[in-house]
């Protein structure tokens, strides 16, 4: 790709920035011209959103060393607010909501429209309407509704557009797609080719190489908290990229051995039967919505296979995970089997107890104590089994001595970086992960559940935790994981479970599903399987007649 040598509308100079004792940036750089998007990538804990927070004044100026120019001027950015009236946007990964407001509220905080120096809330609320209108969300979202009660992937949506609005000269997003549908994506990445012919400058940072190569004009690359390279996109590859950002080469793609269908004659793991959701109801503006997040889905899953759940955002992934853990707010109802004896499930405690786990979307609010350390974090599942999970609470009391020891060795297996001592808020976002998952290792339970299991982990990182959930396959573990990245989903599935609207719409096989047909049984393009009577084998193993009707459950 072609890059105009525009004048520079931002540099950062030999950023360095500590935490105690840990340098986070060493003398970190970035130059972006005008009208150019530049991709910012690196391994978690290289750097990326430290750098990026000195930028937005969240890292005041003093509190680092470096200069920072904006359009060929020093600026010292003391504050977000002075960030704002540099131009600088930032959509931070760690979404920035408040969440008893609403989402009118939040896309104008700072902003508010006045009448006699009072909030004008009507015009608030039409102003919000018009940006979620202009921005091609104003049907997903109601501007009136309290933004906590949105799922992660409609709050980041909100953030996005918060963003977008304040047509600032220079718009940072740090990983904004890392909760959006493929969809959601690319509309997206439409807007910023858009913004760019108008001149806006971006710094766009993901850990998804293909959004990387698909928009940026070039690359600037940090590993350990310094710039290792940067680069014209279209000089260079993704594979090279890779190698500068972890500093070898990887191995290449894990491969596992594929689930046999042959071992579905042992009893399964896990069975739903007729299993639904209750929708919670918030105070305006969903009187016509169906009562429902999930209606009526069964499914089997069965030891060492690994099964995948897509579907549209609002398509009931994280209802079936979080009902089947007994943390669905408004209830459930339906039949649970595990190793074929009928349970229920009424809290995660119940669940944990039974066999399963779940890792949540929300990794901060559901995943992690984030006041706690690495190692009480690491600890937690012994607290509710003790027996069962290795030891570390005996007798009611912690067990320091076994807390510590089992802290250790997840964090050299799993390659954490931070110490057992480290408290969980200060781990990069991937290391934070990385700890949510670990925690279930010790003594691994009947049935892994999994949302979003690599929503914003660098790629090292994703290979450490595709192969962890390779090898808990292979020691019998059954996986169920909902993702919105699909070639995720064809990497690791044996089976995917398409959701759709709430209802389950097909059952495909993992071998020889492709995108194509995921997107179109997701959206409704294709309700029917058109391979049904060919002599090419179908990749779609069952499909729901319009979505309604339940999966053959064994007992």
């Amino acid at each position: 790709m072609h890059v105009d040598p525009s004048p520079l509308a931002l540099e950062l100079i030999g950023i360095e920035k500590s935490f105690g004792g840990v340098h986070a940036l060493r003398g970190a750089g970035l130059s972006v011209r005008r009208g150019e998007i530049m991709g910012l990538c690196g391994e978690n804990g290289a750097g990326k959103s430290t750098l990026i927070k000195v930028l937005a004044g969240v890292h005041p100026h003093g509190s680092y060393r470096g200069s920072i120019e904006v359009g060929g001027k020093a600026v010292r950015l003391s504050s977000p607010t002075d960030a704002r009236r540099a131009g600088i946007a930032v959509v931070h990964q760690e979404l920035m909501l408040v969440s008893e407001l609403s989402v009118a509220q939040n896309l104008m905080l700072g902003r508010e429209p006045r009448r006699f120096r009072f909030i004008d809330d009507a015009r608030l609320e039409s102003t919000a309407h018009e940006y979620l209108l202009r921005f091609g969300f104003a049907g997903q979202i109601d501007p009136a509704k309290p933004v906590g009660q949105l799922g992660i992937g409609m709050q980041q949506i909100v953030e996005i557009v918060r963003g977008l609005s304040l047509e600032a000269s220079i718009l940072v997003l740090d990983e904004p797609t890392a909760a959006l549908t493929q969809h959601e994506a690319r509309k997206l990445l439409d807007w910023l080719r858009k913004l760019r012919a108008e001149g806006t400058t971006c710094i766009y940072v993901t850990h998804r190489l293909d959004e990387l190569f698909s928009i940026c004009d070039r690359l600037t690359v940090l590993r350990d908290g310094c710039t290792a390279a940067t680069t014209v996109t279209a000089d260079t590859t993704p594979e090279r990229v890779v190698s500068l950002m972890v500093g070898r080469a990887l191995d290449g793609a894990r491969s596992r051995t594929r689930f046999l269908a042959g071992a579905r004659e042992k009893r399964p793991a896990l069975q739903v039967k007729d299993f639904s959701v209750f929708r919670s109801r918030v105070r305006r503006g969903e009187a016509d919505q169906p009562p429902f997040a999930l209606q009526a889905v069964s499914l089997s899953l069965w030891p060492g296979e690994i099964v995948a759940v897509s579907g549209a955002m609002g398509s009931g992934r994280t209802a079936l995970l979080s009902g089947l853990f007994g943390c669905a707010e408004s209830g459930a109802a339906g039949t649970i089997l595990i190793d074929g004896v009928e349970v229920v499930i009424d809290s995660p405690l119940t669940a944990i107890r039974r066999g399963l786990a779940l890792v949540p979307e929300d990794r901060k609010g559901r995943g992690l104590v984030l006041g706690m350390t690495v190692a009480e974090n690491l600890a937690l599942p012994s607290l509710a089994s003790p027996q069962a999970m290795g030891g570390a609470a005996r007798f009611g009391l912690v067990d320091a001595a076994s807390e510590s020891m089992l802290a250790e060795r997840r964090i050299r297996s799993l390659r954490i970086r931070g110490d057992a001592a480290s408290t969980a808020s200060t781990l990069s976002g991937g290391n934070q992960q990385k700890v949510v998952v670990g925690k279930w290792l010790e003594h691994p339970p009947k049935v892994l559940l999994l949302d979003e299991p690599t929503r914003g982990v660098d790629v090292g990182a994703r290979e450490e935790i595709y192969g962890i959930l390779s090898q808990l396959a292979l020691q019998g573990v059954a996986v169920l994981f909902a993702s919105s990245d699909l070639s995720e989903v064809l990497r690791l599935a044996d089976r995917i479970i398409v959701l759709r609207q709430g209802r389950k719409v097909a059952e495909l096989d993992g071998e020889t599903a492709t995108e194509e047909i995921i997107v179109q049984l997701s959206t409704g393009a294709l309700a029917s399987s058109p391979y049904e009577g060919g002599a090419s084998p179908s990749p779609i193993s069952h499909v729901e007649p319009n979505g309604r009707g339940a999966d053959s459950v064994q007992s």
